[in-house]
């Protein structure tokens, strides 16, 4: 279902792998001997931990930005049109949650936390009205 012009209160991006420590270690075997990467990932962490740009992007942005892995996903999130992550969704006032970016377009902001607030900003002046 596509939304029309809702109030984004929370914007929620779910990572391409689980949350506990042997998901964790799985990821690091799978980024650094096979060669694959969650694009989310890569977005919001470095080498090792969080990048700084991250925090502030987040904060220009101006809304609760929650991360998730996907073990953590609730029925909610993954009954949303389009949700597989790496993904970012987004929930309006009244609760519906929708895809706000896919994998593919996750993977254009190529690493850089400011090109994906640039990105969800335009994704959210053209489907939705911010939360006052």
């Amino acid at each position: 279902m596509e939304p029309s012009k809702h109030k984004i209160v929370r914007v929620i991006g779910f990572y391409d792998a689980d949350g506990t420590i042997i998901g964790e270690l799985t990821y690091f075997w799978q980024k650094t001997v096979r060669g694959r990467h969650c694009t989310l990932c890569d977005i919001t962490h470095g080498a090792i931990k969080m990048r700084s740009e991250w925090n502030l992007a987040v904060a220009e942005l101006g809304l609760n930005f929650e991360l998730l892995h996907r073990d953590e996903a609730t029925r909610r999130h993954t009954s949303a049109q389009g949700y597989q992550p790496p993904c970012v969704l987004a929930e309006d006032a009244s609760g519906e949650i929708f895809l706000l970016l896919n994998s593919d377009e996750l993977e254009l902001c190529e690493k850089s936390p400011s090109a994906l607030m640039t990105v969800i900003r335009s994704k959210i002046d053209e489907k939705t009205v911010l939360a006052d």
